[in-house]
């Protein structure tokens, strides 16, 4: 066998049928013992293969990440350290800035040319048919010898990366993922040289041989109840050859021409070729591809390049992709109305629980006229920059009331220095979701008070609402004085939807002030010390919070530049805190220890490079005096905070239904981001800004409501437009009353209020449902009324 063209042939078929006649050709299609070897040596591999990543880019990110180890991996032995020895690095940012240089290991600290340089490292590259490409990872990293090939990238659970602290990989599993998306057959093609700087076993004589082997999926066959993936080892040996290089990277691209593949040589590292992957973006030159990348790449600790190779018109056809968080990092130098964020973001806050540890967190609020589509929102759990899990969307929604922020709003929760056996059972070993198990229920909890409570997050919201109000139609004065006569003729209305006699009116908020805040403030200060000093009681199961004021700007604390420092003392007791438009918020607990009237004297001391030759420090003190335990109940096993008492799911909706504020959309305003409204849309219900009541927005461009407006008489008109709108609004409110009734009967009064409510508010769903009333409601309305007619024998 010439293993040398087998492979060459392989590496250039761009379809699962063009595999299959190169391995017919070879005599390998045929599934032999003597050809074919289960994966891992084990046979029923499917069980542990076919739990992986429930979402083709989430699986594709994980090769991604493999070669990033590789790199790191490669540099690490470049150095003469032991990977797994003490003087190794231990942690992924600490060994990209002992290997590569990068400041604090943070890739917002370098940029251009350098960021460009780095990210040659790694290389996703796409080949093949538009329809159903193929696409390459290539690193520059360790790679792996012909003879190490079953021992690692063909083995599962093996513990290859367990004792070094500086990789990502634990699981010896998830590179494995993508093997479901690639076609119907499943082919992976692994191509591998070692690096030369690498160690490798006295008894290995394939160190300076290129690897190769592809795997495929064999379907349930002889007995055997499920599938087998298994790799080509002919004479159970993998196939090698001999060559000093092989063109594997892309070329270099132009404006008007993609990059030609298989154009340049690759020395050593690993390439792995996946066919015909199921991903959705129709092409890697699209934003659409750095959206869906970056969904599952927040910060990654190395950056690397994407490339298109095929033929297709776009702006650019190679780059450079190093987490969302950077690209935002990059526009911060930009004319205010160029930069993707509003205002004051990204901002920064800390979350450290008990028993839990540390989790910073970022929060982006992207610009309303950005496309959803194109960049990433909702709440993430990161560990070394990709995401592990995330909370459902209607979070922001739900347990928030952001109903105007929900597309543009990305919070990610940094977990990686959360303490180690919590961190194992919070995340799935597939990294991809989260275990809802105490810890989730208590992160959970710490995130909606706190993010809710953000005074930028729920200003932006408001003044959002505000905006599309004045964009759209509204009589609103006309609808209340109706709803009102409604329910004076009609009583048992109110009774059904649970809602009082008397309704009120809100206006939203002005422009928000913009803050300009110092890069080293002059003042950080107790908020309202009074001149005996600041002494404030907090029950021995809560926290309290201070308030304190500065002129810092908002990421003092977290910025790349010379940042502040703040330390605490007594320390580990400031259980969050955020920093925002001059305003410093933390939470205080008392000492495990506490007795009931113990006072604690607290001290904040900030200091920054500015600082240390201007008379040192700011210093804040103050007391807390320890009190009884409340004892109102409160959702378990959430975390201790001020006064707090849980959530009546029930009271809270009954009253908001209080509160219908309808507004007319017409066609013009459908793209907007906040509505998203087409031809057959009919409604949408958000939150008010204060969390009572709800916006009705009403689509009176609604395709079933102009085909009834067409057959109409002129004097019928305003009629129908009228039993369209108000049809819809008090059917989504009976719905709403009865997914509240709902939520209380599974709950039984033993569920949480968060759980309650999350039931009971699914306004997508009402909404959803309110498109298909939408095309009968107004015959409803037109025709019941007459009731059954007679007809005459």
């Amino acid at each position: 066998m010439n293993e040398k063209s087998l492979l060459e042939k392989l590496l250039k078929a761009e379809d699962e049928s063009e595999v299959d006649a190169i391995l017919e050709e070879f005599g390998f299609l045929n599934d032999t013992s003597e050809i074919w070897h289960p994966f891992s040596d084990y046979e029923n591999n499917f069980n542990l293969i076919g739990n992986q990543q429930a979402d083709p880019t989430a699986a594709l990110v994980e090769k991604i990440i493999n070669g990033i180890d590789a790199v790191l991996m490669a540099d690490c032995f470049k150095k003469g350290i032991d990977p797994e020895s003490p003087q190794a690095p231990r942690t992924m940012a600490k060994a990209v800035e002992a290997f590569f240089g990068v400041r604090d290991g943070l890739l917002e600290n370098i940029q251009g040319k350098e960021l460009k340089e780095l990210a040659d490292n790694v290389h996703l590259v796409a080949v093949g048919a538009k329809q159903s490409p193929s696409y390459l990872i290539i690193d520059r990293g360790e790679g792996q010898t012909p003879a190490q090939f079953p021992k690692t990238f063909l083995s599962l659970n093996r513990s290859n990366k367990m004792r070094i602290p500086f990789v990502q990989g634990k699981f010896n599993s998830g590179g494995t993922g993508i093997l479901q998306f690639c076609g119907t057959r499943n082919y992976q093609l692994i191509l591998s040289k070692r690096h030369p700087g690498a160690p490798v076993s006295g008894t290995d004589n394939t160190s300076e041989l290129w690897g190769f082997t592809i795997v495929r999926r064999l379907l349930p066959a002889g007995g055997r109840k499920s599938s087998m993936y298994v790799y080509l080892a002919p004479g159970g040996k993998i196939p090698s050859f001999a060559a000093p290089s092989i063109d594997l990277l892309p070329g270099a691209s132009s404006k008007n021409n993609p990059a030609e593949a298989y154009s340049m040589p690759l020395a050593h590292g690993t390439c792995v070729k996946l066919y015909n992957y199921r991903w959705k973006p129709r092409s890697i030159a699209t934003t659409e591809a750095r959206y869906e990348l970056e969904r599952y790449l927040h910060s990654p600790c190395l950056p690397f390049r994407i490339t298109e190779t095929r033929e297709y018109k776009a702006n650019y056809y190679s780059t450079t992709l190093a987490g969302v968080w950077v690209t935002v990092s990059l526009d911060a130098g930009e004319e205010e109305d160029n930069k993707k964020v509003e205002a004051g973001f990204p901002a920064y806050a800390d979350l450290n629980l008990p028993s839990i540890g540390s989790l910073p967190y970022k929060i982006g609020l992207f610009r309303e006229d950005l496309d959803p589509r194109h960049i990433p929102h909702g709440v993430f759990f990161t560990v070394n920059g990709q995401v592990h899990g995330q909370l459902p969307q209607n979070f922001i929604t739900t347990s928030l009331k952001f109903d105007y922020l929900s597309n543009h709003l990305l919070v990610s929760v940094d977990c990686t220095s959360m303490n180690d056996q919590v961190r194992e059972d919070f995340f799935m070993a597939s990294r991809d979701r989260l275990r809802r198990n105490e810890v989730y229920d208590e992160i959970l909890q710490s995130l909606k008070e706190e993010l809710r409570d953000h005074p930028g997050l729920r200003e932006y919201n408001a003044l959002r609402k505000k905006r599309l109000m004045e964009k759209t139609l509204s009589e609103q004065e006309e609808k209340i004085d109706f709803f009102q006569d409604l329910l004076k003729v009609d009583p048992t209305l109110a009774s059904l939807l649970g809602i009082g006699t008397r309704l009120v009116t809100s206006t939203g908020p002005g422009d928000p002030q913009v803050f300009r805040g110092k890069k080293f403030p002059t003042y950080f200060r107790l908020s309202k010390e009074p001149n005996e000093g600041l002494l404030k009681h907090c029950p021995l199961n809560r926290t309290v919070r201070i308030e304190f004021e500065t002129d810092a700007e908002n990421d003092y604390f977290k910025r790349i530049d010379f940042p502040g420092k703040i330390y605490f003392d007594p320390p580990n007791l400031c259980e969050s805190n955020r920093l925002w438009n001059g305003k410093f918020s933390a939470r205080f607990a008392m000492p495990w220890n506490a007795k009931i009237g113990d006072l604690v004297d607290f001290t904040v001391n900030v200091m920054d490079i500015e600082r240390e030759t201007k008379g040192g420090p700011f210093v804040c003190k103050f007391k807390l005096k320890a009190g009884a335990d409340v004892n109102a109940p409160t959702p378990p096993p959430g975390p201790r905070r001020e006064g707090h008492k849980p959530e009546d799911t029930g009271s809270r909706l009954e009253h908001a239904l209080a509160k219908p504020d309808i507004r007319e959309v017409r066609r013009e305003q459908w793209t907007n981001p906040l509505l998203n409204f087409n031809e057959f849309t009919a409604l949408k219900i958000a939150h008010n800004e204060d969390g009572q009541g709800y916006t009705f927005w009403v689509n009176v461009d609604n395709a079933f409501l102009l085909t009834e407006l067409s057959r109409a008489k002129d004097e019928e008109k305003s009629l129908i437009k009228f039993w369209f709108e108000w049809g819809l609004v008090l059917c989504s409110m009976g719905i709403l009353k009865d997914q509240k009734r709902l939520a209380e009967q599974k709950t039984n009064g033993n569920g949480s209020a968060e759980s309650t409510e999350e039931i009971a508010e699914d306004l997508d769903k009402v909404s959803q449902l309110c498109n298909g009333l939408a095309r009968v409601i107004v015959s409803i309305v037109r025709n019941l009324p007459r009731g059954p007619q007679v007809r005459s024998s």
